[in-house]
């Protein structure tokens, strides 16, 4: 079985973008019908652009599963449904969510405020996919083989030649076949059903974010790969097929760790009175959730706001909790009833309110319920925030640091600041630190050649370069 080392993998926009009024038109003109949406997005500069077309194929993507609807003629209708049948929906799907969507772009204009791109999509054929996740049987074999087809071209921005640019569309489709074989075995089913099984998590699609997030992050879950064929297409690309080997461990490793971010967030309760944060602290650990010692070590934050209410009757507690992140973004919130119960305006009562509003049922499974959907949303615009935390000589020129990290796989939503004497990027990404270090030390060897840098995991959501 012959080996070969994988190379630097390119970087995808994150498809989990604010959609915005579908425009959706059809081309005729040619004997195969396309798709056209228009995608937008504030600002100018190659960042608008990439998320303009990220939101042109969100766009698509969601009226592809059916969530939003077109007014067309009974002519037009007939003609989607049947170039653009269930199969081939699912298969258009599958692409995007795997980044290969064989969209094509038009150039970028400017709207006002906005950057603007239309994005045309036609049907595909099985033939970019050698096989379907009912071939595959997820058993207890190490390692497991997959033929794949895939197709690129060169990319002078991220250093791939046409070959290189096939092989990783090859393997990110042998990813996301394996992981929904992985999902049909029944392998997942309760995992999924914790993380899905709740009201909360109505539109929350765990499938679609591991298969992104797997998708993104292959190298450590693909040993070796046979090419079986190569061709050269007329329009430039090549196209390969390859029999690709999945470590079969390592992808239920990932997939445990993903499941266990977003189904057991780390929580750091923040709250005035030490009562109410005891007592909320031991709620949420009796609900199964992991406690944060500081904001830095976790998730989300539980900013909690207790406000005590003199009545006639006695004391009354009025809780309220917005679930956070560490840069202040919002994702859900919670609020109880404070006359549920009122006790003598005495020393030592707020303890007890706190405690009672947090033992009813009721309240417990709304906060819950809460916080699984906020960190669903999380994962669902890209993941948690994590912070790289540079020093002046590490971070080198940080223009083209910033670019360079930019391209990491499933990194998103890249901001920049000086923190006294060091330099903090914050980004999003489903990777946890481990797997995001290993994409960060070979850019940084190609930041600064001669500079040796060392890279240090504070802690799960931040990590120092020194």
């Amino acid at each position: 079985m012959g080996g070969k080392r994988l190379s630097k993998s390119f970087a995808i926009s994150t498809l989990f973008v604010c959609m915005s009024a579908p425009a959706l038109e059809l081309d005729k003109s040619q004997p195969t019908l396309a798709l056209i949406e228009q995608g937008c997005a504030y600002g100018r500069g190659a960042m608008a652009i990439e998320s303009a077309k990220s939101d042109g194929l969100n766009n698509l993507r969601l009226f592809l599963q059916g969530k939003v609807s077109v007014a067309f003629s009974t002519e037009d209708s007939a003609l989607v449904d049947e170039q653009f049948d269930q199969q081939n929906r699912d298969l258009l799907l599958a692409a995007i969510s795997t980044g290969d969507s064989h969209a094509d772009f038009s150039a970028p204009e400017i709207q006002g405020d906005d950057t603007c791109v239309m994005v045309r999509m036609t049907p595909v054929s099985n033939a970019g996919f050698a096989n379907t996740d009912d071939d595959i049987e997820w058993d207890d074999s190490p390692i497991m083989s997959i033929v794949v087809i895939g197709e690129g071209r060169q990319s002078n921005e991220l250093a791939l030649s046409a070959r290189q640019a096939a092989e990783q569309d090859a393997f990110k489709r042998a990813i996301s076949q394996v992981f929904g074989a992985m999902v049909n075995s029944g392998h997942m089913q309760q995992s999924y059903a914790t993380l899905s099984g709740t009201e909360s998590s109505d539109g929350f699609d765990l499938q679609e974010i591991a298969t992104q997030s797997l998708s993104m992050e292959y190298q450590g879950m693909i040993s070796s790969w046979n090419e079986i064929s190569y061709q050269e297409n007329p329009n430039g690309s090549v196209t390969v097929t390859l029999d690709v080997f999945v470590e079969r461990q390592k992808m239920e490793d990932k997939i445990t760790r993903l499941i266990k971010s977003l189904g057991q967030p780390s929580i750091y309760v923040d709250a005035d009175l030490p009562a109410v944060k005891n007592t909320f602290s031991n709620a949420l650990a009796e609900m199964g959730f992991d406690l944060a010692s500081n904001p830095a070590q976790s998730s989300v934050i539980l900013d909690v706001q207790e406000t005590k209410k003199v009545t006639s009757s006695g004391l009354q507690l009025d809780l309220s909790a917005t679930v956070i992140d560490r840069a202040g973004n919002r994702y859900g919130s919670w609020h109880n009833d404070p006359t549920f119960m009122t006790l003598p305006n005495k020393v030592g009562m707020l303890n007890e309110l706190a405690a009672v509003h947090l033992a009813v049922e009721g309240n417990q499974i709304a906060l819950k319920r809460e916080l699984q959907s906020s960190v669903q949303i999380m994962a669902s615009r890209g993941g948690p925030i994590r912070e790289l935390i540079f020093s002046q000589k590490a971070a080198g020129k940080q223009g083209q640091l910033y670019r360079l990290i930019g391209d990491i796989n499933g990194v998103s939503d890249i901001k920049s600041s000086q923190q006294g004497g060091n330099i903090i990027i914050r980004l999003r990404s489903l990777s946890d630190a481990s797997d995001l270090v290993q994409d960060i030390e070979p850019i940084l060897r190609i930041h600064q050649p001669n500079y040796r840098s060392k890279v240090d995991v504070l802690n799960e959501y931040q990590i120092r370069v020194l």
